[in-house]
């Protein structure tokens, strides 16, 4: 496949990152607010460009919720931290070199300690730190984060993370009665919401998800494209199968910029290949899952021929962003693959 700037950049697009959202210590958990905060900007660059990278990525918030650059909604990285992104993008606008930035749509650990009003009830079970709900007060300051990063950096491309309700598995996580919810409920569903979330029927639940989702992503597409006009945006949620019935002809899937798998399962990609609109990519995770047969990094050939781009990602042990000598492997596989790819 051609080069086509118009397209959102180079074909493909070769994606690996050390991954700030998380530190493995000695265990893989959330990266606390000081772990990266005093990584060198400059070695984090060449690290990636070394690698094969064809772009520049890291998170402008880290679903921590700690702010890579000098945000006024939100805590700040210590130290250098506030600077990281700033500096980050200098030295890629300096080479030419696209750019690429990160919000985390259904999680913040801060947000959700603070405003727990906002947090879906029930969804700290299967995560201590809960899922925000997007009918909440979390899209409006979400949406106000996004516009005032935008403002200082146009990036080129904008990856919205874990697009999901109350979980990241759309088509079982249960819309349950809470204050925030009982007016879009009786708007979308023509009736009160009811006191136990078992009185909410099947279609009900599958009808409101749909619509407050889609409320969510043009919220956050119309905070993109009127800060950022050529701003590109995509949205992991992950997909678990093929056509899951919350994104069945949903417009986060029609009219995303580019579609996004966090694995290379061949039942995933290939379904994003044959519902994707004229002009959209689609984006392949090659690396970084750790569930048996969620990625598989020899397996880019068949992506690459099918016009595919590529994410990847590792995570170190702070203070030290480099991946762990157990992703060796798999980084090596990734840096060979983005040489042969050109």
């Amino acid at each position: 496949m051609k080069r086509n700037e118009d397209m959102g950049g180079p074909h493909p697009i070769k994606l690996m990152h050390c991954d700030l959202n998380w530190a493995i210590d000695p265990y893989q958990r959330p990266a606390a607010p000081h772990d990266w905060a005093f990584v060198d900007p400059e070695e984090y660059f060449n690290w990636h460009m070394d690698i094969g990278t064809n772009v520049m990525y890291c998170q402008a918030y880290i679903f921590g919720g700690t702010a890579l650059y000098p945000t006024r909604l939100g805590p700040l990285a210590p130290g250098p931290g506030s600077q990281l992104f700033p500096r980050l993008y200098k030295l890629a606008r300096d080479r030419g070199v696209p750019v690429w930035s990160y919000f985390c749509v259904g999680a913040d650990l801060v947000m959700s300690n603070h405003r727990g009003d906002w947090v879906v009830p029930g969804s700290r079970q299967g995560s201590g730190h809960g899922f925000l709900a997007p009918e909440s007060g979390w899209t409006d300051l979400l949406c106000a984060r996004v516009r005032e990063f935008l403002g200082m950096f146009p990036v080129d491309w904008l990856l919205f993370d874990w697009f999901g309700y109350g979980g990241l598995r759309p088509d079982e996580d249960p819309v349950v009665p809470a204050d925030y919810a009982k007016a879009p409920f009786k708007r979308i569903i023509g009736r009160d919401m009811p006191k136990l979330a078992a009185e909410i029927t099947p279609d009900e639940q599958l009808r409101y998800k749909r619509a407050v989702l889609a409320e969510q992503f043009y919220r956050l597409h119309d905070a993109v494209k009127g800060t950022s006009r050529g701003t590109r945006i995509l949205f992991n949620v992950p997909y678990w199968k093929a056509a899951e019935a919350v994104w069945a002809d949903h417009p986060m899937l029609n009219e995303s910029d580019g579609l996004f798998a966090e694995c290379s399962r061949p039942e995933v990609v290939e379904w994003l290949l044959s519902v994707r609109k004229p002009g959209q990519r689609v984006m392949t995770t090659i690396t970084g899952r750790t569930e048996e047969g969620e990625c598989d990094p020899h397996s880019w050939r068949r992506w690459h021929q099918a016009g595919c781009d590529f994410f990847g990602y590792a995570h170190g042990t702070p203070p030290d962003f480099r991946p762990r000598s157990a992703h060796a492997t798999d980084v090596e596989i990734v840096r060979q693959a983005f040489e042969a790819m050109g």
